[in-house]
This record gives structure tokens, sequence and C-alpha cells, in this order.
């Protein structure tokens, strides 16, 4: 139950939202028969750019935490490079083109939301 807990902790957060990046996997790869798109799934507090939950469609529970463990804590304001850094020089797997690909576009995602944003909060 501790899944639940953390999931209604993070949806009792206003400042939570969630993103979400795709991207094409490599046809080698044993998950593309029943995915053909890898997928990264970030929960970011928008005040401070922490990531405070992620997810991943890679296949084994072993990468997903070890995805999670990558990134997890880290900024995507104040650390973006060292997240691009980590999974790029530490997951080594046949997925990671497509892991890197699929984080960027999540990034990118945050950040247009973000200026989305703040352009709404300077029009009030």
């Amino acid at each position: 139950m501790h899944g639940h807990d953390h999931t209604r902790a993070l949806l009792g957060d206003p400042d939570v939202v969630l993103v979400s990046g795709y991207a094409r996997l490599p046809d080698a790869v044993a998950s593309h028969s029943q995915y053909e798109r890898l997928g990264v799934v970030l929960a970011v507090n928008a005040t401070d750019g922490r990531i405070v939950a992620a997810d991943t469609t890679l296949l084994t529970d072993l990468a997903k935490q070890f995805f999670r463990a990558l990134v997890e804590g880290l900024s995507v304001t104040d650390d973006l490079p060292e997240i691009s850094e980590r999974v790029r020089t530490r997951y080594a797997g046949q997925s990671g083109a497509a892991l890197t690909t699929a984080l960027r576009r999540c990034l990118e995602t945050y950040h247009q939301l973000r200026e989305q944003r703040g352009g709404e909060q300077s029009s009030e």
C-alpha cells in the first residue's frame, strides 16, 4: 500500500505536475514487440523543479528502479546536465538511446509547461 500512499501524497500537492515523453525502441530490444515505444514519466514539483517520482516502460523491474535512482531527487531546472549525463553514462542497456530521447522529450514538455504557467501567472 505504500505505493498508493505515495501517489495520494503526490496528487494532494498542487505543485506537482506529471509530464511524459516517448521514443521509438530499436527492433532488436525484447520489449519492442510489446511496446514499440519507450515512455518516461516524471512527477515534478513545479516550485523547485525537483523530480519527486519517476517511471519508465523499461521491461525489467531492475531497469525501472535503476532509472528512478538516477533521476529522483534531482532538479529539472538546476541539475539538467547532470540528469542527462547520469542516464547517458550509467544506463548501458540496448534501450539507452530511446531512454535518453524519451527523457529529453519529457524534460522539454516540463519546460514548455513551465513557460505556459509563467505566462498565465504574469497575466493575472
